[in-house]
Order: structure tokens, then sequence, then C-alpha cells
């Protein structure tokens, strides 16, 4: 049986207090045919913007991907400082959305994104109760997750290049090229530095709880995001997907799977 778990102690961000974002924080994927219906909020991995929806998209389902500052058509904005601030961004742009019909929703967030993605979820559940469908956890180990080897990386634009690399999913010509290599690494560096300097314990939400890792992936181990579970007093699922770090991506009717059969727990 699901257990209520404790309060949530995290400062909750109030929407009502933030400056409207621009247009341009919400990079939407529609569906082709008739209006949608089901909905998919991505919060995409560190550095990542509004074209990593693209690898997501299903027949039916709209995708929303928050594109946080600093980035693509933001590059002239300042990135954000901490997860917080992009869940509170992220509450100002989403939240009219989300108020506006009545479309299943499920939250989705990839490595650096599950932090914002849970910070959301929190936040949504405490606002307008039962509004989302599912959430969606995926290749981020449950924090507190201290990691000193990256942030001794962030000071050094190679062993950062490579680390990138290494993950998969960055094309090598783009750090190639030293204009292009700034654009990739900026953004990066800002996400990474925000990850690292969140030590909250994940927030608390009833909504069901999907948690994604990847076959081949060492940095988030099935294990190490165990602790992401205790978010929830709603079932908890597990996923595996083939391939790395980004594995989920391009994973879109795994994904679908994956959701129904723990949205399914509590029909």
């Amino acid at each position: 049986m699901a257990t209520t778990p404790p309060p949530d102690a995290t400062p909750q961000p109030d929407p009502a207090r933030q400056p409207v974002p621009p247009a341009t924080a919400v990079h939407r994927w529609s569906a082709a045919g008739p209006a949608p219906r089901r909905r998919l909020v991505l919060f995409p991995h560190a550095g990542g913007g509004g074209l990593t929806g693209r690898s997501l998209q299903l027949p039916g389902t709209e995708i929303l991907v928050h594109r946080r500052p600093g980035r693509e058509s933001r590059m002239a904005e300042t990135a954000t400082v901490t997860a917080q601030d992009a869940v509170a961004e992220a509450l100002a742009a989403l939240l009219p959305v989300l108020d506006a019909d009545e479309i299943p929703t499920t939250v989705l967030g990839h490595s650096f994104g599950a932090l914002i993605a849970a910070g959301f979820a929190a936040a949504v559940d405490r606002l307008r109760p039962g509004r989302l469908e599912c959430v969606v956890l995926s290749a981020k180990a449950a924090p507190p997750a201290p990691d000193p080897e990256l942030a001794a990386i962030l000071e050094d634009d190679d062993a950062l290049a490579a680390w990138v690399l290494a993950l998969g999913g960055t094309p090598e010509e783009l750090l190639a090229d030293p204009g292009l290599r700034e654009m990739v690494l900026a953004p990066l560096r800002s996400d990474l530095r925000a990850s690292l300097s969140h030590d909250a314990p994940p927030p608390r939400f009833t909504t069901p709880l999907l948690l994604v890792h990847a076959r081949e992936d060492p940095g988030a181990t099935a294990e190490s995001m165990t602790g992401w579970a205790a978010a929830t007093s709603g079932p908890v699922r597990r996923l595996e997907v083939p391939g790395g770090h980004h594995g989920l991506y391009g994973q879109a009717e795994l994904l679908r799977a994956g959701i129904d059969e723990t949205v399914g727990g509590v029909r």
C-alpha cells in the first residue's frame, strides 16, 4: 500500500509572483491531425533545448519543451542559476496551458531536467491537485548526489567537451568549431552547475511515477535512482531502455507503454 510521504520542506514557488516568461520559453511540437489526446511536458538534459522534443513525437501527443534561458532562441538571456529558478519560470509559462484544457498531461524530466520536473510536478500537485497524469524521471540519480569529478571538469573546456561527447547525443563537429563549441558548452556548464548545487531531497507529490534508466548508463543506474520513489505517495514503476545516457530519446513507443502501465495502476 502506498504511504503518504512526509511534508515537503522545499520552498514552494509562487507563479503569481513570477514575471511573465517570453513565448520562447516553451517550444511546442504539435500532434499531427486532430486535436491532441495527450500532452507531454518535457524538461530536457543539461544543455538541451526545444529540439529534444522531436525524438519523442507520437501521433495524438502534443509535446511542450521548457526551453531554459541561455540557449537557442534565448541565447541572449542570462542562464538559469538554480533548478528552483527553472521550476518557477516553468510554472509561470505552463500553468496557464494546463488551466486552459483537460488534456491528460505527463511531465518528463531527463537527466538534469529530472530535478526541474520533480519540482514542477510537486508545485502543480499543490496548486492543481490531480491535474497531472504521470511523472517520468529519467537518467538522473536521486538527490542529493554529489559529483566532485564533474565539478572539476566544469573548469576545463576540453575536459567538459570530452565528457559530453562520451555521453553521446552531441555531434563531434559542433565541438570542433570554436564558435559552435561555446554555444554548446555555455548552457551545458550553467545547467551542470545548477545540478551540482542542488542538494535538497526529492520534493513530494501524489502523482504516479515512472523511473527510467538506460541499460548502458553507468551514471544513472536503476539503483542510484531508487531514492526518487520516496517523492510520491502514488504507484511507482520502472522502465529500462536500451542505449547509454540519452537512451530514452527516440524511444517514444516504449515511453508511452511505460506511462500507460504506470497510470493503469491507479485506474
